[in-house]
């Protein structure tokens, strides 16, 4: 007996377990991200606040470091966010785009794929453009899976992002720590 699972059609299987698990990623880490930043930028604006009486007993320099580890991961954290709204932007369409291929299917009436993919481009900035040509590209030549893939990498992108940023608070707290002063 085969252990291969049959499905329908295995390319759409791999495409909806592909968009289930960037959903899930992309529903956790959004949240994950904005908290991290949002706490830790509160701990360093008391730090901050109170550096004439901190200084006592951390090091200037250290704390000059920290904020530097905080501004860095404040900005790979917009950076995950952009792309949070991108995966989020890229499930919905994906989801819509699907129901209207249903629609016109059952409709009978012809469709121009030249002029939707026009239309469609043309209401995207360019570095979107040259993402939704790279994937309307590829399902033109039958990979029904593409677009799948590109919110899947997007979503994993996002994940080394968030870890990233994770990294660059622990290191930011770890500079405070490394520069306690002992008296």
């Amino acid at each position: 007996m085969s252990q291969e699972i049959k499905a329908l059609n295995e390319h759409d299987a791999a495409g909806h377990s592909l968009v289930a698990a960037a959903s899930k990623t992309n529903e956790s880490l959004g949240p994950f991200s904005s908290w991290l930043i949002a706490g830790v930028g509160a701990a360093f604006s008391l730090l901050i606040a109170n550096v004439d009486k901190i200084s006592q007993f951390v090091c200037l320099y250290h704390i000059r470091i920290a904020l530097l580890m905080l501004l860095i991961g404040l900005i790979v954290s917009i950076f995950a966010r952009l792309l949070s709204a991108m995966v989020s932007a890229a499930l919905g369409s994906r989801e819509a785009g699907l129901g209207l291929a249903k629609q016109i299917q059952e409709s009978g009436r012809p469709f121009d794929v030249k002029i939707f993919i026009t239309e469609y481009e043309r209401g995207l900035f360019p570095y979107q453009r040259w993402l939704a040509r790279k994937s309307m590209d590829k399902a033109i030549a039958g990979d029904s899976v593409a677009v799948a893939r590109m919110i899947a990498k997007l979503s994993q992108t996002q994940a080394i992002l968030v870890l990233t940023e994770t990294l660059l608070v622990a290191v930011a707290a770890g500079v405070l720590v490394v520069g306690l002063r002992t008296q």
